[in-house]
């Protein structure tokens, strides 16, 4: 039969039809079955033609009699009759397509659920599903599936592990003995703890040694251990702190905070046996495996210049210093805006046992607001009053833990400035190292007086645009070689073309200077080059206006989009923007291809805003770009020049009692005339005095023990630079600005004389001749060859090995040794001199520490 609805054929016994699913009648012939006649003819009734499709509601079958006339389903559609024929062939197709479509059914139904068991039990064969948990794995299981130990785990192996076993990860990361990169721990984890699958384990990675962030402040006994772990060496260093009941006793100090995470410091300061300075700085990495880790740690003294004074009001400071026999001076400094106006330094150092009648710079912190100040009268040292770039002097670090070290050398007339990117040269040529705020700073282009700087800029009108010269608080610091003229060759020291020897002139031809006849009738023109140097910084003090000296140009404009997405610098600390040249395209370029040189003949490495020739800088100010002033009671980098202690023998002195073992060693604040007799010496032991004889015996058998050790500068102007010497003669010195290295002093050893022929103390050289010198690639020359550019002078050194034993007022010396301990001091180089024309001798000695 077919389906009313669509026409289609269908088997009889379906209720619907399986191609549109409309409803239809169904009637079940009998068996054997005559054919039926067709029915008669009749008109259709108005209310039900004959020709219309039933309604669903009367599709129900009836069985029929047996005699009744039963109309096909086709009869709805069509006049022809449906056959017996018709409908036997229609169930039969029916019946097969019914069981095959089960079929079917009943085939997917078993392909779901071999799926859904196949997938549930790979899960849970995997602990994968919801309500199962997981064992995180052993270490040991780790490494034996990298094929390595466990010691030798690496973070990145860890997490390759672990995620392949279905776990999140993260990182954390820590100072340790262990190298960069390695594995450490799991931080919020065990071994073989039970977790869902997806849980978060975070990974300890290893950044190398380094002294942990909150290591200042801290007891020195309680961060032993950690230190100790780094697997470097670590030296203990005591500093001075005051005495209990003084007005600048521990519980009175509020020590600020450096705003910056290079270093830090803490209100508990000179609390005895409290961390008060590291090196490396307080949170940053170790980058002299062979040096170590330098921690110093308070002790009490009645003499010296406390660590206290950090902090603290100036005024109140000088009283207590003057009160106690010493002559003070004060200068300006750059601070955050925590010290301004508050005590941050001082020269000898804070912390140092520096002997009654010493004489004692104060530092005191300033902002912006001072930078005129600081830079008046600089070159007039006589004035006492003079402050300059020293005013900058410091360690500056990025939060990445690059650092950079202005130093101040106080050698010459005047102070210095020098950076540790370009220490100070030896070179003979003029081009110096030394750092400028200004074209021709040493010159004539800072003034001499505060009034001055009201009409200096109509004075010298090319310089108008320096930033010391505006209103912005801040400055730049550039070496004296960058302010210079193009240079020939690829040193600095090398000058350009003028007037050679003789009937000849000179020119830079080819990057080499060439010597030609004057009376030659071509001669090349002169064509120099400008050169990048490392050093071009923008000093920003506290309360600079920074935003102008970008707005004026003074910033690439593509730096300047990339730091805007680098954050704010800290407002609070002073900081420098340090130019890179690994940002530019170029750093040298030779005068001929610069188009639009002015008349100074600057070049473009000189990014003064009034040079038309200038290259703007790189990188702009940013958080990420800052080199922040790292800001500590103690300078870091001066650390050597305090005296070793024992930090177990320092805690068991501070927690003693009136009944002393007798194992204990002197405590750093005991008041027996052992102790205070050598304020700097270590309190763990007293060194061995020896005679000049027994001296000269042992050095000219090889053996210098009677001298090895470190001396220190503590009383002259350049604190914290220290001689080493060891057993086997090799010395060296920190601040090494001729780059002499280390050099073997040699054995013979020689009594010297002043002028007066009084032998004092004793001539160590690393020479054989006196006063002798050696060329750059280390080639002796005697006294007559060293007047040569590229010479060198050797080490020279006196030494002195018993102070005490010296009558120096009979010698006509100004004053007396500052400690009765051994010293050296720099020979004389040629000739001997007299006491009397030395002035205070003893401030530029350098005194034994250990």
């Amino acid at each position: 039969m077919n389906c009313p609805q669509c026409g289609e054929p269908i088997a009889p016994e379906l209720k619907f039809c399986t191609n549109c699913g409309a409803p239809v009648s169904q009637a079940a012939p009998a068996a054997n079955a005559a054919p039926m006649p067709a029915p008669a003819s009749t008109s259709p009734s108005p209310t039900a033609p004959a020709s219309t499709t039933p309604t669903p509601t009367s599709t129900v079958a009836q069985p029929p009699a047996a005699d009744a006339e039963m109309p096909s389903v086709a009869s709805a559609t069509s006049s022809a009759p449906a056959t017996p024929a018709a409908a036997t062939m229609a169930t039969a197709v029916a019946q097969p397509h019914r069981r095959h479509t089960k079929r079917i059914v009943a085939a997917i139904v078993v392909v779901v659920l071999v799926l859904v068991a196949g997938t549930a039990t790979f899960l849970g064969m995997h602990r994968m599903l919801p309500w199962q948990s997981i064992p995180v794995p052993t270490l040991d299981q780790l490494a034996s599936k990298q094929g390595t130990s466990v010691d030798s785990l690496t973070a990145d192996q860890v997490e390759q592990e672990l995620k392949s076993e279905g776990f999140q990860t993260s990182r954390s990361q820590q100072y340790s003995g262990k190298s960069a990169g390695a594995f450490l721990a799991f931080s919020n984890v065990s071994e073989g703890q039970q977790l869902k699958h997806g849980s978060l384990i975070d990974i300890i990675e290893s950044l190398g040694p380094g002294v942990p962030q909150g290591t200042v402040g801290t007891q020195a006994t309680d961060s032993k251990q950690a230190l100790a772990d780094m697997n470097v060496p670590v030296t203990y260093k005591a500093v001075v702190t005051s005495v209990p009941g003084s007005s600048f006793s521990p519980a009175g100090t509020d020590s600020g905070s450096t705003g910056t995470d290079a270093g830090s410091t803490s209100s508990s300061a000179a609390t005895p046996g409290t961390v008060v300075a590291t090196y490396p700085a307080d949170g940053q990495p170790v980058t002299d495996t062979d040096k170590g880790i330098t921690v110093a740690v308070a002790t009490q003294s009645d003499t010296g210049i406390p660590i206290d004074y950090y902090g603290q009001d100036p005024d109140a400071v000088q009283a207590d210093l003057e009160s106690r026999g010493y002559t003070v001076t004060r200068k300006a400094k750059f601070s955050t805006k925590a010290n301004v106006g508050k005590v941050v330094a001082s020269d000898p150092a804070l912390g140092t046992a520096a002997a009654t009648g010493a004489k004692v710079t104060l530092y005191y912190g300033v902002d912006s607001s001072s930078t005129h100040d600081v830079f008046t009268n600089i070159y007039q040292p006589t004035t006492g009053a003079s402050d300059g770039p020293e005013a900058a002097q410091g360690t500056y670090c990025r939060k990445d833990g690059n650092c950079i070290t202005l130093s101040k050398d106080c050698s010459g007339s005047y102070c210095e400035l020098y950076s540790s990117q370009a220490p100070k040269s030896s070179s003979t040529t003029g081009a110096s190292t030394a750092l400028q705020t200004c074209f021709g700073a040493q010159a004539s282009c800072l003034p001499s007086t505060k009034d001055e700087w009201q009409t200096i800029t109509s004075t010298y009108s090319y310089q108008a645009q320096d930033l010391i010269y505006g209103s912005t608080g801040t400055f730049e610091l550039t070496t004296d070689r960058q302010l210079r003229d193009a240079t020939c060759e690829t040193d600095w020291d090398t000058q350009i073309g003028g007037s050679g020897p003789g009937d000849t002139v000179t020119r830079c031809v080819d990057d080499k200077l060439q010597t030609y006849s004057s009376s030659q009738s071509q001669i090349p023109a002169d064509n120099p080059s400008y050169q990048m140097d490392d050093v071009w910084y923008v000093y920003v003090p506290v309360g600079a206006d920074i935003a102008s000296v970008a707005k004026a140009g003074y910033f690439d404009a593509d730096a300047m989009n990339e730091a805007a997405s680098q954050g704010d610098p800290n407002a609070d600390t002073p900081y420098l923007v340090a130019r890179d040249p690994s940002l530019y395209d170029e750093t040298k370029i030779h005068m001929a291809d610069v188009t639009n040189l002015d008349e100074y003949k600057q070049g473009p490495f000189v990014p003064f805003l009034g040079n038309s020739s200038r290259l703007t800088v790189k990188p702009a100010p940013s958080d990420q770009s800052a080199y922040y002033l790292v800001e500590n009671p103690v300078d870091p980098n001066n650390l050597g020049a305090f005296p070793e202690t024992d930090i177990d023998d320092l805690n068991s002195s501070d927690e003693s009692t009136s009944e002393p073992s007798e194992s204990a060693q002197p405590s750093p604040s005991a008041t027996s005339s052992e102790s205070s007799a050598s304020p700097s010496a270590s309190p763990s032991a007293t060194p061995k005095t020896y005679t000049p004889d027994e001296v000269k015996a042992a050095v000219g058998s090889g053996d210098f023990t009677p001298i090895a050790g470190t001396y220190c500068a503590k009383y002259s102007q350049t604190p914290g630079s220290c001689y080493t010497i060891d057993a086997s003669g090799n010395i060296t010195l920190s601040d090494d600005y001729d780059n002499r290295g280390t050099e073997q002093l040699k054995t013979t050893v020689d009594d010297w004389q002043d002028m007066s022929g009084n032998s004092t103390m004793l001539y160590l050289s690393g020479l054989d001749s006196y006063g002798g010198c050696k060329t750059s690639s280390g080639v002796d020359h005697s006294n007559f060859d060293c007047s040569n550019a590229n010479t060198v002078w050797p080490y020279q050194i006196l030494y002195c090995p018993d102070p005490a034993a010296i009558d120096w007022t009979s010698l006509g010396a100004m004053s007396t040794p500052k400690e009765n301990v051994p010293f050296v001091r720099p020979a004389p180089q040629g000739a001997s001199q007299d006491y009397t024309n030395w002035g205070d001798y003893f401030n530029y000695a350098y005194y034994k520490v250990s």
